[in-house]
C-alpha cells in the first residue's frame, strides 16, 4: 500500500521534527510502488530520458520560447507584487495557462513557516491579492514550507523507491516504469534522476494509467524541471479531480509544491522554477 503526500503549509505540526507523511488518498494495491534514484551533481535534470545514463543531462525547454515568452506580462506584474509582500524568493514565472493570460488573478496567504499562492482565472483581471479572489477557483497552487530539518523536509517528499519484481511497461523515450495493480486500482511508476513520478488510476472505472504516463513522458522531453537536493516526486492522476496533479521537491530544509488541475499547467509552472 502507498500513499499521497499532501504538503499542508498551515499544519504548523508538519514542521516539527521527526513529523511525518500526510497522505491524499490511501493507494490499495498490495506493494509500495516506487523508485530510487541515485543522486546526481549534474546542472540540470529532465523528468523523462532517453536512457538511464543520461536522466540527469540538462535540458531546455522546446516549448519556452514559445507562449510563455509572449503571455507572462500579466503573471511578471503579480510575481512582482507578491516579492513586494513576502520577499524575493523562487515563485512559478509563467501561469501555465494556453489562454486567458490577461485574466490571471493571484492572492497569498502565509504563516511563520511559509506560504500559498492561489492562481486563478476570473472574468477579469483584479488587483493583486484583492479580498474577492478568495472566491474564485484555483486552478493551481504554490507553496512554500520551511521545515525544521533537511531530514523533515526530504520525509515529506512522496518519492518512491525502485521495486522489483513488478510488470515493466514500456513508455517510450526510453523511459520504462513498474506498474502494480490490485484492489481496484493501479500505480505505474519511473524514476528520473532524483525523481519519482507515479500515474494513478482506477481500472474499476475503466481507467488505465499507461495513456496518460506516456504523454507525461512526452511533456517531459520538453520541459525540464528544478534539481531537487535529494528527492522530488511528481504524483498525478488520470481522474481530474480538483487539485490533483501535483509536483514535489526538497532543497535543503525548503519544500516546495505546485497542485494544478491540469499536469501540463503544473510542468509548466515548475518548469518555469528551473531557469
Amino acid at each position: 500500500m502507498k500513499g499521497k503526500i499532501v504538503i499542508t503549509t498551515l499544519t504548523a505540526c508538519l514542521l516539527i521534527g521527526g513529523c511525518s507523511k500526510l497522505s491524499t488518498n490511501s493507494k490499495t494495491p498490495s506493494k509500495f510502488i516506487s523508485s530510487a534514484t541515485k543522486v546526481s551533481n549534474s546542472a540540470k535534470e529532465k523528468m523523462s530520458s532517453s536512457s538511464s545514463s543520461t536522466v540527469a543531462s540538462s535540458i531546455s525547454s522546446k516549448n519556452s520560447s514559445v507562449k510563455e515568452d509572449t503571455t507572462d506580462s500579466r503573471i511578471q506584474e503579480l510575481n512582482q507584487r507578491l516579492s513586494m509582500a513576502i520577499g524575493t524568493t523562487k515563485k512559478p514565472t509563467v501561469d501555465g495557462l494556453n489562454e486567458n493570460h490577461n485574466r490571471l488573478n493571484m492572492h497569498y496567504i502565509s504563516n511563520a513557516y511559509g506560504y500559498t499562492v492561489y492562481y486563478s482565472v476570473g472574468a477579469t483581471a483584479k488587483k493583486f491579492n484583492a479580498s474577492t479572489l478568495a472566491s474564485e477557483t484555483p486552478y493551481a497552487t504554490f507553496n512554500k514550507t520551511a521545515y525544521v530539518s533537511t531530514a523533515a523536509a526530504v520525509t515529506a517528499v512522496n518519492h518512491h523507491a525502485k521495486e522489483t519484481g513488478l510488470p515493466v511497461i514500456d513508455l517510450g523515450s526510453g523511459v520504462r516504469g513498474t506498474i502494480d495493480r490490485g484492489a481496484g486500482q493501479a500505480y505505474l511508476t519511473w524514476q528520473a534522476g532524483r525523481w519519482s513520478v507515479t500515474v494513478h488510476a482506477s481500472p474499476v472505472m475503466g481507467q488505465d494509467p499507461v495513456a496518460m504516463s506516456k504523454q507525461l513522458v512526452a511533456l517531459f522531453n520538453q520541459y525540464s524541471l528544478p534539481i531537487p537536493s535529494q528527492v522530488g516526486a511528481g504524483n498525478f492522476d488520470v481522474t481530474d479531480n480538483g487539485l490533483n496533479q501535483t509536483i514535489t521537491w526538497q532543497e535543503g530544509a525548503i519544500l516546495y509544491k505546485i497542485s494544478a488541475r491540469s499536469a501540463e499547467t503544473a510542468i509548466k509552472m515548475a518548469s518555469s522554477m528551473s531557469r
